[in-house]
């Protein structure tokens, strides 16, 4: 979580206004995103990390798509909009590859 919010913040400190949006989304999606991502399927998710993580996630997502909290545009509007799948359903998604994956391994 801290190197996801290091590099979050260092996309909004540097190039945050300064270049377009979809380079910014293109950086966020093949950088940001997997570093956050590594070992995702071994975590234990409670629901006050849950929402840590969608906090942080919109912090970055939320000005880049020109909206304030007081908008009052939810999570998966500015999501949809940006056409970008949530941290959350990913780390979902891998947890439960992992999964199938252990299923099929033999048993010994």
């Amino acid at each position: 979580m801290a190197k996801f919010l290091q590099l979050s913040g260092a996309i909004k400190g540097t190039v945050f206004r300064k270049v377009r949006t979809e380079t910014i989304l293109k950086i966020y999606n093949t950088l940001i995103v997997p570093a956050f991502l590594y070992g995702s399927e071994n975590w234990t998710l409670t629901a006050s990390l849950r929402r840590r993580i969608e906090v942080a996630e919109m912090e970055l997502l939320r000005p880049l798509a020109g909206y304030s909290l007081h908008d009052h545009k939810t999570n998966d509007f500015v999501r949809r909009e940006q056409n970008i799948t949530g941290i959350l359903d990913k780390i979902d998604e891998y947890r439960l590859s992992w999964h199938l994956h252990l299923q099929k391994m033999p048993q010994n």
